[in-house]
């Protein structure tokens, strides 16, 4: 098992590292849509913001999902007007891309290609980052348009390691202990990811918080620690990153802890006949709640009789030494040009649901507090 240096504590930037080896340019994203050739991609479009946060989250369950090449969605990026430029049957022809942006995110490659010797796949090389024998098997693409973006969460699982490949853009990261961690939700539910649901009435009262805030540039590899809050924005036409997320000592932990997540939320929803589209996140699949006992079970199970972390092999991370790290700063959330316009209009997001829905919401946001949960499990183990 992988592990970070003990002064990998905060976000860090390296710079001289290759990981995709190829003699070819991937300047404008090109060089990509020759790989895939003309294979369909699931891309979301959504609406672009106008202001760092824009009016309220766009959720991947938010968002229209359409299949399109990567030469179709290049030709969309750089057109000027569709109705002219282009063809009627093109698939993002009614979303202009400067109302909307186009994301084709979380891809991990073995699953696109259906096999692993895609020679994309045998491109892609961690070593100079000191991750030994990982490749594309391990790695994830993402292709985004101008005001692309994933909204604010943490990732639940691992630590993470970013290359920027075509395009900037512009991260903003937070510890785990942030103030922002106060505005988190679980509905829309996801595993992988766990969100915050960002009003623009309530950011003036973080403008005091500490924020990492990060161009990243073709070249650049971005170090993200473990539980470490993010939002990430395409500022350029094209954006192409490849990402990696390396298991850590404690993600066993996590898994059980998300079961429980998993649980209350599956369970309440079920309960109430409520819609999987409303209640989880775009792929996120509804289990059934003896199904997650069952799985919640073999984790305890597990958890009990696992090796002690003592005599497990960990392997600290060593980058090549032509790779130079670059420790980041941070800056307060107030100082990086939040716009002030919103910051006395409340969004009301619920307004289509009655009282005891919006009482539901907040039983369940107390269920599922970072903790409760942590309630939960320890009274699991002590029993």
């Amino acid at each position: 098992m992988m592990i970070a240096p003990p002064h990998w504590n905060v976000p860090y930037i390296f710079k001289g590292a290759t990981i995709i080896n190829d003699s070819h340019s991937w300047t404008e994203g090109q060089r990509l849509a020759d790989l895939f050739k003309q294979k369909l991609l699931s891309f979301r479009v959504g609406k672009r913001q106008k202001s760092l946060f824009g009016d309220r989250v766009q959720f991947e369950k938010d968002c229209i999902h359409i299949q399109s090449t990567i030469d179709d969605f290049l030709c969309w990026t750089t057109s000027i007007d569709n109705n002219n430029s282009l063809p009627i049957n093109h698939p993002l022809n009614q979303y202009s891309n400067k109302e909307y942006f186009a994301y084709a995110d979380y891809m991990h490659l073995p699953e696109i290609f259906e096999n692993d010797q895609h020679p994309l796949i045998n491109m892609i090389n961690w070593s100079d980052m000191g991750l030994k024998d990982r490749c594309g098997k391990e790695s994830t693409l993402w292709i985004g348009s101008q005001g692309a973006h994933t909204p604010c969460h943490y990732d639940t699982y691992g630590i993470n390691f970013v290359a920027q490949i075509v395009g900037k853009k512009r991260w903003l990261l937070f510890p785990p202990n942030s103030p922002i961690g106060q505005l988190q939700t679980r509905i829309p539910y996801e595993e992988s990811s766990v969100y915050i649901d960002v009003d623009p009435s309530q950011l003036n009262k973080f403008k005091n918080i500490d924020v990492y805030d990060i161009i990243l540039e073709p070249g650049d590899v971005l170090f993200v620690p473990k539980h470490w809050w993010h939002f990430v924005s395409s500022l350029d036409l094209i954006t192409i990153s490849v990402n990696s997320w390396l298991e850590q000592p404690d993600d066993h932990v996590e898994r059980i802890k998300e079961m429980l997540v998993r649980q209350i939320i599956t369970s309440i929803m079920m309960s109430h006949d409520y819609s999987s589209d409303q209640w989880l996140n775009h792929n996120e699949v509804a289990t059934d709640p003896m199904i997650n006992l069952t799985l919640l079970s073999s984790l305890l199970t597990h958890s009990e009789v696992k090796e002690p972390p003592s005599k497990r092999c960990r392997y600290i991370i060593t980058p090549a030494s032509h790779v130079h790290e670059q420790c980041l700063t941070s800056t307060l959330l107030g100082n990086i040009g939040l716009s002030n316009s919103n910051d006395n209009v409340f969004i009301n997001t619920c307004s289509d649901e009655s009282n005891n829905e919006i009482l539901l919401k907040r039983l369940v946001k107390a269920m599922t507090a970072p903790d409760t949960i942590d309630l939960i499990y320890n009274k699991l183990l002590s029993v």
